[in-house]
């Protein structure tokens, strides 16, 4: 039976390029975040700035994945779903969902770039 040499090193790089290829991906969720945070604050109303500054994300992490997560608002600035959508007696005034919905089709684009990039040998 022929001996198969090498397996070790190569399920170590495998593993290694596995990490590397997620610090990308984060990195790449990182700065769409960094940009529709700009973008959302740029679009919401403003009285005193707080919604504006309330805007923020994170990525998080788990061993499925990582995902992007977007908040707006705190326990101060609590209005923004009513902002956002309305109530029986104001009218919405969306600022989220229309950098959601552009940015929903860039996305897919960015990610794939990002992650094809990311696996490219030396």
């Amino acid at each position: 039976m022929a001996e198969v040499l090498g397996i070790p090193e190569l399920r170590a790089r495998i593993a290694a390029e596995i990490i590397s290829h997620r610090a990308h991906l984060v990195s790449e969720l990182d700065a769409i975040g960094r940009d529709m945070v700009e973008r959302i604050s740029a679009m919401a109303p403003s009285n005193t700035g707080a919604l504006a500054k309330s805007v923020r994300h994170e990525i998080v992490q788990s061993a499925s994945g990582a995902k992007l997560l977007i908040t707006v608002g705190n326990d101060r600035v609590y209005y923004a779903p009513y902002l956002e959508f309305g109530t029986s007696r104001m009218s919405a005034r969306p600022f989220v969902r229309p950098v959601v919905y552009q940015e929903q089709r860039k996305i897919p684009s960015r990610v794939s770039s990002t992650l094809s990039v990311s696996w490219e040998f030396e």
